[in-house]
């Protein structure tokens, strides 16, 4: 018997959710007075730049044209399980874009969430799975550890 679409996305949002609340929760235990998410909150534009316009526009550069065309290209082609060429060469630009702004280790992180995020994009054919999951990133992220 077939699993309807609903439930068969239960996992994927768990393996993705539990490992943020888990940062989330130590991350207010180890140091609460970085967690304060007020910053955020209170300044409007932040909170619209960095948690809905730049996953947005990332998402639909990265995920949703070059993401595409290289899908076409490899015919999606897995280079590990799971993990597209065209997911894997995506991920490494947007980790590299990300040097630009961001200190080495942080940017180097942004390889983990990308490559989640272009599978979610390969797995539904969409990009609007990404776009949600990097919005709620972003937010997780800047709540917790801030600037």
């Amino acid at each position: 018997m077939a699993m309807c679409r609903r439930t068969r996305l239960i996992p994927y949002a768990l393996a993705w959710l539990v490992p943020m609340i888990c940062c989330l929760i130590v991350r207010v235990w180890v140091l609460p007075e970085a967690a304060d998410p007020g910053w955020l909150l209170a300044d409007g534009r932040a909170f619209g730049i960095l948690i809905l316009f730049y996953p947005v526009i990332e998402e639909l550069s990265f995920r949703g044209v070059i993401q595409g065309v290289l899908l076409k290209g490899t015919h999606r082609r897995e280079m590990l399980p799971g993990i597209t060429v065209a997911n894997g060469i995506t991920s490494l630009l947007f980790t590299a874009i990300h040097f630009v702004h961001h200190p080495p280790v942080w940017a180097a992180a942004v390889v983990v969430p990308s490559l989640i995020f272009g599978y979610f994009r390969d797995r539904f054919e969409s990009v609007v799975p990404a776009v949600i999951l990097h919005i709620f990133y972003n937010l997780i992220f800047y709540a917790t550890v801030g600037k």
